[in-house]
């Protein structure tokens, strides 16, 4: 009874090991499917969109630069003309919170007059970047600065407070574009466009830039400095992949 016994476990034993080893060795088909899986097709285009709208808000760079033998003095006479520039600035209606002061240096340097170098002076600039929230007085403000004393204008960007519902509209015709696209290419072998695959946001922009010469306002203060804004374009990019 008992040899019986161990003959039959020994038998069970043989069969498990012989049931795991088949069962390592057999395929298996989920994974199998999951690995393969079916190739997807795509036509991948890229969508453009635009907005034009009018500014509505302007930042200029203003500063004061004076030269002198003495750094000190260079220092003392640059602050004084920028202390007199904020204050104008100010009293023309510009917030002290609108007025950012965005770089100061002091320097030695000289100058060559043939081949023969100056005598060394210092250089002191100071530039402060001014926001205006109404654009009608970009070259008022402008004017002021430059009789107070502002003999470096430079950098006027015109932009818009808030372009973030403009460009929601400019990524819409981006879309829409794109599927345009999409849908030129796949009528050549008979297909429409569906749902996008995939969508992928490029880029965007909004903001025009003006390299202005501070000449035209110290040369010419009695005749109000014209800036004119213009139009900005808010521009949305998007690459749109479609499945067939």
């Amino acid at each position: 009874m008992k040899n019986k016994l161990l003959i039959g476990i020994s038998t069970l034993l043989i069969l498990v090991m012989a049931f795991g080893v088949f069962t390592l060795n057999a395929p298996n088909n989920i994974s199998m499917a999951d690995e393969t899986g079916t190739d997807t097709r795509l036509v991948t285009v890229n969508g453009q969109g635009e907005i034009v709208v009018t500014p509505d808000l302007a930042f200029i760079d203003l500063g004061v630069q004076t030269k002198n033998v003495d750094a000190s003095v260079a220092q003392q006479e640059n602050a004084k003309l920028m202390t007199a520039v904020v204050d104008a600035l100010k009293a023309a209606g510009i917030k002290a919170d609108d007025i950012k002061t965005t770089g100061y240096n002091l320097y030695q340097t000289y100058d060559y007059v043939g081949d023969k170098q100056s005598d060394p002076y210092y250089v002191a600039s100071n530039i402060v970047n001014v926001k205006i929230k109404d654009i009608t007085k970009v070259g008022n403000t402008i004017d002021v600065a430059s009789k107070a004393g502002a003999n470096n204008v430079n950098n006027i960007r015109f932009t818009v407070s808030d372009d973030s519902k403009f460009y929601q509209e400019a990524l819409k015709l981006a879309m829409t574009n794109a599927k345009g696209k999409a849908t030129a290419i796949m009528s050549t072998f008979n297909k429409t466009p569906g749902v996008p695959y995939s969508v992928s946001e490029v880029s965007y922009g909004g903001s025009i830039y003006y390299d202005y010469s501070p000449a035209k306002a110290l040369n010419e203060a009695a005749v109000a400095t014209p800036i004119e804004s213009g139009e900005i374009t808010i521009t949305a990019n998007v690459s749109v992949g479609y499945d067939y």
